[in-house]
């Protein structure tokens, strides 16, 4: 299987804020493709951020979200993620004025948490529960005491320690216990007393296309939402690469980066330099 990207990072370049509206924006940036490509979302940029001018800030940053809707809902599921990360931490007094007009738990604004998503991926950290008990290696499937959302909010090296733990705890355990009893003559999970659920991640396997299914229907259109953000932003690794551009200062052609910072290309001195 191909390696795909983590993350493009579109929205961050497109939503370089060069001029104050959507015409003078696409026109000082023609030849930049993201621009252009994906317009809507500069749209969207430059009107949430013209709320943060009005009169009524709070209002009009909760018509902002009520309008647009749909055409959030329709943007790439890159694009959407970032705005459902700005709606999650936007002003409380917002999503009140928000929620007296609009039933957000209808909309890709619902409540979206670690619950949905632990229930699409429980198949993916075996537990010791769920393997046999004569299992001593555990080459197949080391067990793992965390969930995946768990796992995921880890970093690599305690992920690592914690499953090497894991795996000798439970052997020894395994190894001790079946002194006592004989879990290979058992071939049904819970048979008898320790008879480990070790059919349990069969029936997962078997059973999670169509719980799949149900989990697509409850979310809707933040189903897509979902599958983005389990396939690519948790595993981001990517590098963002400099750009710069020209932009026209008071009637002189200048460089500058994606902060709209004109770039130096004379050294700087400081004073170690200097005195050196």
């Amino acid at each position: 299987m191909s390696q795909v990207p983590s993350k493009t990072l579109l929205h961050e370049l497109v939503n370089t804020k060069f001029t104050n509206s959507h015409k003078f924006q696409v026109s000082a940036t023609k030849e930049n493709k993201p621009f252009t490509a994906h317009k809507d979302q500069f749209e969207l940029y430059n009107d949430f951020t013209n709320t943060k001018q009005k009169n009524d800030p709070i209002n009009a940053e909760a018509n902002f979200w009520k309008d647009n809707i749909n055409k959030i809902t329709n943007l790439p599921p890159e694009f959407v993620v970032y705005w459902l990360d700005k709606f999650e931490t936007t002003h409380p007094k917002v999503k009140e004025e928000l929620k007296s007009n609009t039933n957000i738990e209808e909309t890709i604004y619902q409540n979206f948490g670690d619950p949905i998503t632990n229930i699409f991926r429980q198949d993916e950290n075996i537990s010791a529960r769920y393997i046999p008990i004569d299992d001593i290696d555990f080459e197949a499937n080391p067990p793992s005491p965390l969930t995946p959302i768990l796992q995921d909010k880890l970093n690599i090296n305690i992920q690592t320690n914690i499953l090497n733990s894991s795996t000798k705890v439970n052997s020894l355990f395994n190894n001790n216990i079946n002194k006592l009893y004989d879990g290979s003559k058992q071939d049904q999970a819970h048979q008898s007393n320790l008879t480990t659920d070790y059919l349990h991640l069969q029936r997962l396997t078997e059973n999670k296309p169509e719980l799949l299914e149900l989990v697509a229907d409850y979310l809707g259109d933040l189903y897509e939402v979902l599958l983005y953000i389990f396939n690519y932003k948790l595993n981001n690794i990517q590098k963002v690469f400099p750009a710069t551009f020209n932009v026209n200062v008071e009637g002189k052609e200048t460089e500058v980066d994606t902060l709209g910072n004109q770039i130096q290309k004379e050294k700087k001195y400081n004073t170690k330099d200097l005195i050196g």
